[in-house]
């Protein structure tokens, strides 16, 4: 079975025309294209190997698809020591594999996907499915993201600074301070300097490289928390609600540096409240931020009309298709009906790819469950968001504006790759602490390794998809009709 697998894996990868792909078995290495092809290849720097370890590899594409090839990267059936350029391969490669009346023409539409495992996300399950992943404990997160705990994506004054040889780990300083969000933050002059970049190109794997200093990503990360406050046009003295609340890093700001505003924020993890609690008595500020372990289904009547802004970052993806009316009718209720504005940011998928995405059931199902990476969401795409918000709330919220800050979100996994693999001593004493037992001995050694190898390809695999635009982040501002304190600042 597996020399009829290999064959067929071959037969595939033999179409490849762009870039190089070396597959090292014990046997034999293959090339494709191979080395006497009379065609031109337009991507001749484009290199990537893997190295077959065992014959399992060839079994796992050919019955599990995708499944089956990040299976197998994560078990070690085989080896690879830089994912992105496999991945770009695939996707420069995906043209000549359409006609192909074959189960392994998937590996040429990667990665459509980020997240889904789309089964009903009910109420009940709702919690389960977002401790899956943020209950991992907040210090295994804290090993790769930076001060300010920031979960999503951040924008950089240089899209590829991290891979240019003119990068300097403090490019930015005397124009953005790099203290800890709690003690300052950027003016909206600085942090609205342009962002500029002359490439978004994927690199590889930075296991073997030193990591900088992590003031790069803080402070990429001020200057999104401070759009945020910009597009949703937060003033001193309002009450904001904020669906999704993260570690906090979104509602301290606010509050530290807007006087007088009030903070509702809720959260299905029971980590993050408890961190978001505790943090909110450190600093002193219990009686202008609530904290509530609530689903944003569950929302109480006497909240109706009582925000003067919602703000909602990289939440969205959790819903769920079936909900995002729900979603956007939470935000209108809570919203005052005169003035009422606010933000959400959400990962999107782009329409064309959308009706294929939300039917693979069976390998979200499977795949995210293990790599309990948004379990229970679904990708919007960015039409979809703005006509259910249409829909949900009768046209009573108004898009003001859209941006897609997708491009940043490469080199923020870039960052948090390397932090990662770095620290991941940091990791694994997190992981002993919450799971004992589990990574002993040489079963858990394995374990371990196939927990590394998970973040991994999830690092890799989602970097190339905002390289590519195979997925996008995009920043929607609404407001309600007649709002004429909205302004308009289009270089924001």
């Amino acid at each position: 079975m597996s020399r009829f697998a290999e064959s067929a894996v071959t037969s595939v990868f033999s179409k490849i025309q762009h870039g190089h792909l070396t597959v090292v078995t014990s046997g034999q290495t293959y090339h494709f294209p191979s080395q006497d092809t009379p065609l031109v290849n337009d991507l001749p720097d484009l290199h990537a190997e893997l190295r077959v370890v065992s014959d399992t590899f060839w079994v796992r594409l050919c019955t599990m698809n995708d499944l089956g090839f990040s299976e197998a990267f994560m078990y070690g059936d085989v080896e690879c020591d830089d994912l992105i350029p496999v991945f770009l391969i695939f996707i420069h490669n995906k043209e000549n594999m359409q006609d192909l009346d074959s189960r392994l023409s998937w590996l040429f539409t990667l990665p459509q996907r980020l997240t889904s495992y789309r089964f009903l996300n009910s109420l009940s399950n709702s919690r389960s499915n977002i401790s899956a992943h943020y209950d991992l404990s907040n210090a295994m997160f804290s090993a790769f993201l930076s001060s300010d705990m920031t979960y999503s994506c951040g924008i950089y004054s240089d899209l590829d600074g991290d891979i240019t040889a003119s990068y300097s780990p403090f490019p930015d300083q005397g124009k953005f301070p790099l203290s800890p969000i709690v003690e300052s933050a950027p003016s909206i002059e600085a942090v609205l300097s342009p962002a500029t970049s002359n490439a978004t190109t994927a690199v590889g794997s930075r296991e073997t490289s030193p990591v900088r200093s992590d003031d790069q990503l803080h402070v990429a990360q001020l200057r999104k928390l401070q759009h945020i406050v910009i597009k949703a046009r937060i003033m001193p003295g309002q009450r904001v609600l904020e669906i999704g609340s993260g570690w906090g890093s979104l509602t301290m700001h606010i509050v530290e540096k807007l006087p007088k505003t009030q903070v509702d924020t809720i959260t299905l993890s029971a980590h993050q409240h408890a961190w978001v609690t505790r943090l909110i008595e450190e600093k002193g500020l219990k009686e202008r931020v609530r904290v509530h372990l609530m689903d944003y289904r569950e929302i109480p009547e006497e909240w109706e009309g009582m925000f003067d802004r919602v703000v909602s970052v990289e939440m969205v993806e959790a819903v769920g298709e079936e909900n995002l009316e729900d979603y956007w009718r939470a935000i209108d209720k809570v919203l005052k009906k005169k003035g009422g504005a606010g933000v959400i940011q959400g990962i999107t998928i782009s329409e064309a790819r959308f009706a294929a995405y939300a039917k693979q059931v069976d390998f979200i199902r499977k795949w995210f469950l293990v790599m309990q990476i948004f379990p229970g969401g679904l990708l919007p795409t960015l039409t979809g968001l703005i006509t259910t918000m249409t829909s949900a709330t009768s046209g009573r919220l108004l898009v003001d504006s859209v941006c897609n800050i997708g491009p940043h979100y490469a080199r923020t996994l870039r960052d948090w790759r390397s932090r990662f693999l770095a620290n991941f001593s940091q990791v694994e004493e997190a992981l002993r602490k919450d799971h004992p037992g589990v990574f002993d001995g040489e079963k858990g050694a394995y374990e371990l390794a196939v927990f590394k190898k998970k973040w991994i390809y999830y690092f890799c695999y989602s970097e190339v998809g905002f390289t590519t635009h195979l997925l996008n982040d995009h920043i929607i501002a609404f407001t309600r009709e007649g709002n004429d304190g909205m302004g308009c600042d289009v270089f924001e």
